[in-house]
């Protein structure tokens, strides 16, 4: 008996190693292959269901000896592994020397829902806030800081941990617009949250806070089934985005190889339309270009930012507009052609030989021909033909400049054109002013910025 338990348990282990030596020849062969799609999604589906495989690739992800986009092609790889070791050690690249690396780490801990990596992603965003005080925005220095820290929110949300609704509330009093939005998806996404909800009716009831930032509020209470009806909803005193501005998120963007950025993580452009109030709500209006296969899909005019964030699957990373701003003139032309293109069925062009129509286009180049049809060009034409083809979504994004107003700017609409500044900023301002002559901290004056014009017989 005892003989025939030890050869049963010789053959086990090895058919065990015969198994796993076949496994991880499979995956470096399928590694090899990773350009193509359908050899990538086979690699992430074997590295999802055989521990051997995935520990392969987190090999592969660990060696400092290979370049960023190898690196990040098996950290990719490993978004559905549910290997408990891989998930450890892939926290631990949150922290990697390299940017690029640290990039794809913050987004496969979302995709991993990987807890091991909260508090290195809760330190992202701490460390941007602390970093950022004081010149927070789209006209900071460090783009790629912000975007990390943007795509940490994201993974949190996808972590799901309730828990985590006490730091994302902390980290929305210091934050802007974008990061504000962000953190609105994140905390509808927490799993069994009963604070969320109140705390998001608070920001979709808000005319202090601006339309788009309130619009994400009212679809994240849907998403999460609480009361999403303001009655005598008030308009906000800011849209809080330019009709006509590029948007940009996350996405496939497209069957070439290595068109993906990882430092960069932007994958998809849209225009924004505007807002419209409707059952007590507020909604967004978006023009985009999308693969035929999505609903909607092709060129179309969507209302939501889980529309035009594949359903939440990727952060919202801002807006932007070209060097030279559009006239007020040039935004209404850009947003009437958007919508009236929207409305004709054009299909997308999954070659991309089509990128700017007129009957097919991609995300990026729909953006670019509207852009061009009212005498603008976001990108530099090179970037759309020969070695520069094709014309990529986070190279749009780098070329054009970041458009959002300054906090707490109101510009009323009378002839006066009264300007009146938020309390932060003369605050900010005067600190600013003090350390730039090496005062000590003063305090500001305090101002009335509920002035109103008077009217004039």
């Amino acid at each position: 008996m005892n003989s025939t338990f030890k050869n049963l348990t010789l053959t086990a282990a090895l058919l065990s190693f015969s198994v796993s030596a076949n496994a991880a020849t499979g995956v470096t062969k399928l590694f090899s292959e990773r350009n193509d799609p359908a050899k990538a999604a086979e690699l992430k589906a074997l590295a999802a269901s055989d521990s051997q495989s995935a520990q392969t690739l987190l090999a592969e992800a660990l060696r400092t000896d290979k370049d960023p986009d190898y690196r990040c092609s098996a950290i990719e790889a490993l978004g559905a592994s549910k290997d408990g070791l891989v998930a450890k050690e892939l926290a631990g690249l949150l922290n990697d020397p390299d940017q690029a690396v640290r990039a794809c780490a913050i987004r496969s801990a979302g995709e991993l829902k990987n807890e091991f990596a909260v508090e290195s992603l809760l330190a992202t965003v701490e460390s941007y806030q602390k970093a950022s005080r004081g010149r927070r925005g789209p006209y900071e220095d460090n783009i790629r800081t912000r975007l990390k820290a943007i795509d940490s929110i994201w993974s949190l949300g996808e972590i799901g941990d309730p828990r985590l609704m006490a730091k994302l509330s902390q980290f929305y009093a210091e934050a802007d617009d974008i990061v504000k939005m962000n953190l609105i998806i994140s905390m509808g996404k927490l799993k069994k949250n009963g604070k969320s909800g109140p705390y998001l009716f608070d920001i979709a009831a808000s005319a202090q806070e601006t339309e788009v930032v309130r619009a994400v509020a009212f679809e994240m209470l849907e998403q999460i089934g609480y009361p999403s009806t303001v009655i005598n909803l008030q308009p906000s005193k800011s849209t809080g985005i330019e009709k006509g501005d590029i948007i940009y998120t996350g996405g496939i963007i497209g069957t070439i190889g290595s068109w993906g950025n990882p430092d960069l993580p932007i994958g998809h452009a849209g225009l924004f339309a505007g807002t419209a109030i409707k059952n007590g709500k507020i909604n967004v209006i978006i023009t985009d270009c999308v693969p035929n296969n999505f609903k909607p899909g092709g060129v179309r005019n969507i209302y939501s930012w889980k529309n035009f964030t594949h359903q939440y699957m990727y952060p919202y990373y801002g807006n932007r507009t070209t060097p030279v701003k559009p006239t007020a003139e040039q935004r209404v032309r850009l947003v009437k052609l958007g919508l009236e293109l929207g409305a004709k069925g054009l299909k997308y062009s999954n070659t991309h030989f089509s990128q700017k129509g007129p009957t097919e286009f991609d995300c990026v180049g729909y953006i670019e021909y509207i852009y061009e049809r009212i005498g603008l060009n976001p990108t530099d034409n090179s970037y759309e033909t020969g070695l520069g083809w094709p014309l990529t979504p986070w190279e749009q994004f780098e070329a054009t400049r970041p458009n959002t107003p300054a906090p707490g700017v109101i510009i009323l609409p009378n002839n006066g054109n009264i300007i009146v500044p938020h309390q932060a900023i003369i605050t900010q301002g005067f600190r600013a002013l003090t350390g730039a002559f090496g005062m000590e901290a003063a305090q500001a004056p305090e101002v009335d910025t509920n002035i109103q014009p008077e009217a004039v017989n």
